[in-house]
């Protein structure tokens, strides 16, 4: 069973591709798209090239876990998206995970231009990775 995730952000959305047989999930892309329509239609590529079963997005609960202006356009966006697709998605605590992508993509002395192009790719593996952790 294939697994997308999603790192959904006004400008550049992270994708991920996992597996929840292995628990394995590696990068994709990261991309900026010019409008929601053109997202949704890219996700629906990714769905059939793929045969993704399950979405995971990452969803930017504040410290206190309580909602943020973001998680709530995430929902709505979700809203959406679940209707074009007819696939049920799962969201997952994605506080802090840019900044974990960012410090990870540091850590391997990736220079600004590429941990601003990659970061969101690297994020939405974070947000599969503990998808899988939960589901064990």
């Amino acid at each position: 069973m294939n697994i997308l995730g999603i790192d959904y952000g006004l400008k550049n959305v992270g994708f991920a591709i996992g597996e929840q047989i292995t628990n394995s999930c590696s990068t994709y892309f990261s991309k900026k798209f010019k409008n929601k329509k053109e997202l949704i239609e890219k996700i629906k590529n990714l769905i059939t090239e793929w045969d993704i079963n399950t979405i995971v997005i990452g969803l930017p609960l504040n410290m206190d876990n309580s909602e943020s202006e973001m998680s709530l356009e995430i929902r709505n966006f979700s809203k959406k998206l679940e209707k074009d697709i007819n696939i049920k998605i799962n969201f997952v605590d994605e506080k802090l995970t840019t900044f974990e992508a960012k410090q990870i993509m540091k850590d391997l002395n990736k220079n600004k231009k590429e941990i601003k192009r990659n970061n969101h790719g690297l994020a939405a593996k974070l947000i599969v990775d503990s998808f899988l952790r939960e589901k064990k």
